[in-house]
């Protein structure tokens, strides 16, 4: 005995509530209501919006994460260019060895850079830069260059904003998910019940008769084997 099948995706499901529609207008007797007709009408508007809205909240996360990674490889590039340089100052004794203790540093004879591997590790790194460099200037000390803490705080700011952006791209997109799971499950109900009287009203006509009419309404069907019999008509 052949089972029915639900459709997979979003565009199948908008695909048989639209042939559903479609169909119960050129019937001469409806299967299902005016008010279930109504019902299904105003859902598949609601459904195809939230779905247009769900892949452009997809889009724009996409994009909003290629930005942030972009950003967070620049932040990273002066934030370890930075480090480096100040190990360096301090070998010249242009710069304190104690006075890494600032920047959250000790001196490392091989001028070991922290791991910058991580966002947390970057931003982290260069709040404590951008600090340490303020305090010793505060205490006498003389603006590193080449890159300044100006230019290192550009492309920290930068990376903060674009990561703070990104949980709020996030965030939405998540929530257009949801509306969008339980949008496909009330999908599946409205086919599921059309189809339903699709087949008690058909269902004793002969079996060519019967199929076309289950093919009209894009009944999906499959054998219990998991042959397919027939496909979206």
């Amino acid at each position: 005995m052949p089972a029915k099948r639900l459709p997979d995706t979003d565009e199948e499901r908008m695909f048989v509530l639209e042939t559903i529609l479609h169909q119960e207008e050129i019937e001469e007797k409806n299967v299902l209501s005016l008010v279930e007709l109504y019902d299904i009408q105003n859902f598949r508007i609601a459904y195809e919006g939230a779905y247009m809205y769900a892949r452009q909240s997809s889009e724009d996360e996409a994009a909003a994460a290629t930005h942030c990674l972009q950003l967070f490889q620049n932040a990273q590039l002066y934030i370890s260019h930075f480090i480096q340089v100040l190990y360096l100052a301090t070998v010249r004794n242009e710069v304190k060895a104690e006075n890494l203790a600032l920047y959250g540093l000790v001196f490392s004879d091989d001028f070991t850079v922290p791991d910058l591997s991580t966002e947390e590790a970057v931003l982290e790194w260069g709040e404590q830069l951008i600090n340490g460099e303020a305090a010793r200037i505060a205490q006498g000390g003389t603006a590193m260059y080449n890159p300044a803490i100006t230019k290192v705080k550009v492309h920290y700011d930068l990376f903060k904003e674009a990561v703070y952006s990104l949980k709020i791209y996030r965030q939405s997109l998540a929530r257009t998910q949801e509306r969008l799971n339980d949008l496909r499950d009330k999908a599946d109900s409205f086919i599921w019940t059309a189809w339903t009287k699709v087949e008690f009203t058909y269902g004793a006509l002969p079996p060519k008769e019967r199929d076309k009419k289950y093919q009209d309404y894009s009944i999906h069907f499959y054998h219990n084997s998991g042959e397919q019999l027939n496909v979206f008509g």
